[in-house]
């Protein structure tokens, strides 16, 4: 019974709101809709346009039909290429993703490092780029997702923007949920996907980018066909959409995703509501008293890392008893993390109703908890901060 029951508390994908479903299933109301006719073209630049406010930017951005990650390959082989030198700041498991696809194209990677849990020092960086001029880029991840960490991304871009290098920023699962100022911090280029707290399915990315990391690309050979952003300047200046066939449903998604932020008092409204959840959901988790992984100073609003061993059997009991899917440990903090999920579709009753299944779960797997502890303390914490 209920096979198809399930409450999404990850950090990704997440639920998709009935408005944006809505949205994407008009795109099948012709009985397809053509990406090549002016009425899709009025929606893909009204979207690019739009989208604009996310990033809090005045640049263009550019859709990309694929995944997160696809979005932060772009803007790597679109800048450096072999041999180049990167200054890579890595804090946890998408850090060393990173890692994987600069070592792939053969880059001179230059690591900025710090525990897993634990964010950049800007100095470090300010240090590393004293030691190598050279360096052409500096790429950082504003939420690292394994850690529920916050880099503080404005004093590394105030760094970086007095040299030559670019500074490119993952936002895959940090863009609506934690304020980032693109063009005001003077970040170069920032890469999204639209699975997080855009609230689509998977398969949208996004990547917008400066006047500064422009003239970079412009000089450079990207080796991809696809993913040259060349081409896509060239064509969505033109309107005449993407240079290849765009995901229709996910662009009318997006353009919804964005009248919705609209409407529900625009993109700092969204900061506030965010950190009202993530507030909410660390008052739980320290009543119930579990260890949080990140400091209250660097922690996400977009999802929240708690430790708890053998955490993976109580994810599987979460799903089979509560119809709760919560995120688990990567690399080297698997089967010892929790990952809670709280942004995008979701509000203060999702969380209560989190609370209560955890509880029993912890009771049910041999953990001294009183019951109700952490719905009562969410709960009062909301009663301080209604946002959400």
């Amino acid at each position: 019974m209920f096979e198809e029951k399930m409450d999404l508390r990850l950090p990704g994908p997440v639920q998709v709101p009935k408005e944006i479903q809505r949205a994407m299933l008009r795109s099948f109301d012709h009985p397809m809709m053509d990406y090549r006719n002016s009425a899709f073209q009025e929606v893909l630049q009204e979207t690019i346009e739009k989208a604009k406010t996310i990033f809090q930017t005045k640049n263009m951005v550019v859709p990309l039909t694929a995944s997160g990650a696809s979005a932060l390959e772009t803007a790597i082989i679109n800048t450096v290429g072999a041999n180049d030198t990167i200054i890579l700041c890595v804090i946890g498991y998408f850090g060393e993703y990173l890692q994987g696809i600069t070592t792939h194209l053969g880059c001179k990677v230059i690591r900025v490092d710090a525990e897993w849990g634990e964010v950049i020092d800007p100095e470090d960086v300010r240090k590393a780029l004293k030691d190598n001029p050279e360096a052409k880029a500096v790429f950082a991840t504003h939420c690292e997702t394994s850690t529920s960490a916050i880099n503080n991304i404005k004093d590394i871009a105030a760094i970086v923007k007095d040299t030559d290098a670019i500074f490119m920023v993952d936002a895959v699962s940090s863009i609506v949920g934690t304020p980032l100022y693109m063009d005001e911090w003077g970040i170069d280029i920032v890469a999204t996907g639209g699975q997080k707290a855009l609230m689509q399915p998977p398969g949208l990315a996004l990547i917008t980018m400066s006047n500064k990391a422009w003239d970079v690309i412009e000089k450079h050979q990207c080796p991809s066909f696809y993913f040259d952003l060349k081409l896509y300047r060239k064509d969505i200046e033109a309107g005449v959409g993407t240079p290849y066939t765009p995901n229709i449903a996910l662009v009318c998604g997006l353009l919804e995703a964005c009248n919705m932020i609209e409407r529900s008092g625009g993109i700092e409204s969204e900061y506030r509501r965010h950190e009202a959840l993530r507030d909410m959901t660390r008052a739980g988790v320290r009543a119930l008293g579990l260890e949080l992984l990140v400091d209250d100073s660097a922690a996400s609003p977009t999802l929240t890392a708690v430790k708890l061993e053998n955490a993976d059997e109580f994810r599987k009991m979460m799903r089979e008893e509560f119809h709760i899917a919560l995120g688990g440990g990567l690399g080297k903090v698997k089967n010892k993390l929790l990952r809670l999920g709280h942004m995008g579709y979701t509000d203060a009753a999702d969380m209560l109703k989190m609370f209560a299944a955890i509880e029993l779960s912890l009771k049910k797997s041999g953990h001294s908890v009183e019951l109700g502890a952490g719905v009562s303390a969410a709960q009062r914490h909301w009663l301080e901060n209604p946002n959400c």
